[in-house]
């Protein structure tokens, strides 16, 4: 047994599924968990990314229920719904999510993290950018944002803590941005589930890693340039620098650079080979970062005694 609790909403006469990892409530606390929804990557579901994540585990053991929803079919939907379910709406999905799960006790419906990677991760920036959820921090992993998402919004709407962590050798979804990337079978079957799901031509180009960053620390009021900062590395791992916009009173936002990185979950497994989505790199614990961007809004981490945003 994984330990999550399995769960459904109705959201405009579409049934949504999700799965729930519930943080337990402590002694003497009176305020409900801070929620961390985990959006996962095409072709995957929500039971799936809290394995693959380890949050399912993890999350609750630092105080934060983390939910992980179901995409429709495996898939998240930035620019319209697919043909055959009309109705689909993914944002107000996450949005009645947000206030079905606080009314069931499991966590409060504000602040809200959201985190997600590949496709999950340019629809988390979609929402956040347009300010369809209460997004607090938002962490993207192996995605940035979609160039015709940013151009309906080059600012966005929300002032939000941000992390990007990105790998330069990612084989799917280019670190400079440009064109989705896919090749052979496993690409060309991505390209037939997105038109599936509705994409139109011209409509999978991403932006850089480094430019949706400038975006954001741009939204937070900051005018100055990132701090580089080059981590330690153990031997036969790979080089990750972190690059940090920062300002007083102002939300950070970090990317985490890493070079020669595939297109992963950062800390979790090689899921496929390297020849085909690129080497992951073990000593960068992205799961860490996520609980930590959550921690910095007042989480207690048990057995620590803090856990800064971003380490």
């Amino acid at each position: 047994m994984d330990g999550l609790e399995r769960g459904w909403i109705d959201v405009a006469g579409v049934r949504r599924t999700y799965w729930l990892a519930r943080a337990p409530r402590r002694p003497g606390l009176q305020e409900q968990a801070p929620l961390l929804i985990v959006l996962h990557g095409a072709g995957m579901d929500g039971r799936s990314m809290a394995r693959f994540t380890g949050l399912g585990r993890r999350g609750p053991a630092a105080g934060v229920t983390a939910v992980f929803p179901d995409g429709w079919r495996g898939v998240w939907h930035t620019a319209r719904p697919p043909d055959r379910e009309p109705k689909l709406d993914d944002a107000l999905f996450l949005a009645e999510l947000s206030t079905h799960l606080e009314s069931q006790n499991a966590a409060r419906s504000w602040p809200v993290f959201l985190t997600g990677v590949s496709n999950g991760a340019w629809f988390a920036e979609h929402v956040a950018r347009h300010a369809l959820l209460p997004v607090t921090g938002l962490c993207l992993v192996a995605g940035t944002s979609l160039e015709f998402s940013r151009r309906l919004a080059a600012k966005p709407l929300l002032r939000a803590g941000v992390i990007v962590i990105m790998g330069t050798g990612d084989r799917a979804v280019p670190y400079e941005g440009g064109q989705l990337t896919r090749r052979g079978l496993a690409g060309r079957m991505r390209k037939r589930r997105a038109i599936r799901h509705g994409e139109l031509p011209g409509e999978d180009v991403v932006a850089g890693a480094e430019t949706v960053a400038t975006d954001w620390a741009a939204g937070n009021g900051i005018s100055s340039g990132p701090a580089f900062e080059e981590l330690p590395t153990p031997p036969g791992d790979l080089p990750v620098t972190r690059m940090t916009w920062s300002a007083p009173a102002c939300r950070p936002v970090m990317l985490y650079r890493i070079d020669g990185g595939g297109h992963g979950w950062p800390g979790g497994p090689q899921f496929l080979p390297a020849r085909v989505i690129g080497p992951i790199t073990k000593h960068l614990d992205t799961t860490g970062i996520v609980l930590g961007m959550a921690a910095r809004e007042g989480v207690a981490i048990p057995g620590r005694r803090s856990l800064r945003w971003g380490t």
